[in-house]
Formats: C-alpha cells, sequence, structure tokens
C-alpha cells in the first residue's frame, strides 16, 4: 500500500504503552448540546510533557545510542527533553527564539541544553548540532517512531471506537507536520475503522491542502499568522503525506477565531486546559467543517501547553 517500509514492531509499541500515559476520552452533554451530537475528546494534554509527543519522543530517544538533538515550536522540544530525562540520556533542544515563555519553562525543566534559532533556522541549527555532538537528530514528524507514537494514540481511539460500536462516525485530528494526523490514521486503518477522517490546519497554513493540490510534499508561504504555534510548519512530512493519500481522509481548515471559541468551550464544559493548537480539531466541529450526518464524533485535544487561560 505505501511505497517504503513501515514495519512497525509490537515490542516498539508495547515499549511506548509501557512509557506514555494512557488517556482519558471525555464527554459533556453540555458540549454535546452545543454542538448537536455526541462529541468523544481523547484528552492528551493530560499525556506526559502535556502533548501526544511524547508518545514518539520516548522510542526516538530509547533508540538513540547516545544523546538527542530535536527542533521545535514547544511541544515536540519538550517531549523529547523529558523523554531524555526519564531515559537518563543527554538533550540538545533547539527551540524559536519567540518561543511562548510557558512553553520554554517547561523545557527548562527537562533539564537539556537549550540553544535558540530562528524558526526557518531550526532544522539546519538542529543538523549542525548534532553532527558536532554526533548525537541522533530527532525530527518532530518525519522519523518513523514519532508516527509510531500517534498510531499508539490511533490505536486507543479506535479501542474506544470498537467499545461505543461507532467505527463508521468520523475522527478530527490536527495536522501541522502530519505525524499526528498519519500515525492516528494508520493505526485506524488497520483495525478496519471505516470513520471519516478529517485532517485540519489553519487556514494561514495550508501545507497539507497545498501538497494534496501538487501531488507532493510543498513548502508554503504562509497567508498570515496562526495562534496555533504547534501548527506553523511549512511543510508536511513525506512519509505523513503519503501515509495520508492512502488512507482516505478529508482536509480542511480553520479560522483563529474558531480556535479561540473551541479553547474556550474544552475549558468550560469539558475542564480541558488545551492549547490553542490542541483545540483545532474541536474548532472544525464548531465551524460545521465535519458534515452534520456523523451522529458522533471523536476529537484529539493534542496538546496543553499553555498558560491557565487560551
Amino acid at each position: 500500500m505505501l511505497g517504503y517500509s513501515f514495519d512497525l514492531l509490537p515490542r516498539d509499541l508495547e515499549f511506548i504503552s509501557q512509557q506514555a500515559y494512557r488517556t482519558p476520552m471525555r464527554s459533556s452533554s453540555e458540549l454535546n448540546a452545543r454542538i448537536g451530537c455526541t462529541v468523544h475528546v481523547k484528552d492528551e494534554t493530560l499525556q506526559r510533557s502535556g502533548s501526544f509527543k511524547f508518545r514518539g519522543a520516548i522510542l526516538g530517544v530509547r533508540n538513540a545510542s547516545q544523546g538527542i538533538v530535536a527542533a521545535g515550536a514547544g511541544n515536540f522540544p519538550i517531549a523529547a527533553g523529558l523523554a531524555a530525562q526519564t531515559l537518563g540520556k543527554p538533550a540538545c533542544l533547539i527551540m524559536p527564539s519567540d518561543a511562548p515563555a510557558f512553553k520554554l519553562e517547561q523545557a527548562r525543566r527537562t533539564g537539556a541544553d537549550i540553544q535558540f534559532a530562528e524558526r526557518s533556522q531550526l532544522a539546519e541549527r538542529a543538523e549542525t548540532e548534532a553532527r558536532e555532538r554526533s548525537w541522533r537528530n530527532l525530527h518532530a514528524f518525519e522519523d518513523i517512531e514519532m508516527i509510531a507514537g500517534s498510531f499508539t494514540l490511533g490505536l486507543e481511539i479506535a479501542a474506544a471506537m470498537d467499545a461505543a460500536n461507532s467505527n463508521s462516525d468520523a475522527v478530527v485530528v490536527a495536522c501541522g507536520g502530519g505525524g499526528l494526523a498519519a500515525g492516528v490514521a494508520l493505526a485506524l486503518r488497520s483495525r478496519s475503522v471505516s470513520a471519516e477522517i478529517y485532517v485540519v490546519e489553519p487556514e494561514t497554513h495550508p501545507r497539507y491542502a497545498r501538497a494534496r493540490a501538487g501531488g507532493m510534499p510543498i513548502r508554503i508561504d504562509p497567508i498570515g499568522d496562526t495562534s496555533c504555534d504547534a501548527l506553523r510548519s511549512r511543510k508536511i512530512g513525506a512519509r505523513a503525506f503519503e501515509i495520508l493519500e492512502n488512507s482516505n481522509v478529508q482536509v480542511c481548515a480553520v479560522s483563529d477565531r474558531l480556535v479561540d471559541d473551541a479553547c474556550r468551550l474544552l475549558r468550560k464544559m469539558c475542564g480541558i486546559q488545551a492549547e490553542p493548537s490542541g483545540a483545532i480539531a474541536l474548532a472544525a466541529v464548531l465551524g460545521g467543517v465535519v458534515t452534520k450526518k456523523h451522529t458522533r464524533t471523536w476529537v484529539i485535544a493534542c496538546g496543553g501547553n499553555a498558560e491557565p487561560e487560551c
């Protein structure tokens, strides 16, 4: 089905499951009434490091022979730093000079060495640091381990859907570099879940939509800024793109205004303190992007590394 090898070893998936939390599925009758269908929210804000990224990072760090270098806007370096701390390995985190203060503080708490670079130079700086230190450069969404981590999240959703006899409804997932969406989609399809999968981007950063239109990953020039700081990647990952294109998914985009509304509803009605990037999936449901034909919708709140108010 796919044009490259994607062998997921049971022992690797088991290792992730042993290290990461099996996060809860939340619902709210108030939220259901507000939206007009039953909504189940997979709460990855309670994952170790505050986001789904820990699932893949712990496997990537385990597979590194020495230390790791990890570059990103916040959630990924936080997760990589905590994974390295957990497994007793050194880490160097490359973060943008304009990283949110809260995320920077979380990264510092892991004890990793933190270096700063402009967002456009993060990847180049990570390559340089990894080469000079002879460490592994773990990528946030290109490396197999990161997609494998998201695969375990997808398996948990598939199990919940099976228990609810709901595998023909909708699953909604955020998309930055595509590692989360790809891993979840791959897991659902591997379990023969026929649910429609909606992949959501900020309307200012339509990298998957552009890639789909062009037939390959394309580096985009954003048409504006977004509050979803974890979803500012300018290009979808090659592996993620191929997986998604072979998984029969729909791509859609939402505004920051809808994201802000979704943050408030998650906090008020579900007790979930999601960051904007973590609320974008619910924003798509609020905005009517997910069709009303679905009586039950499964949404991933993928991260919660934000100040007390979203």
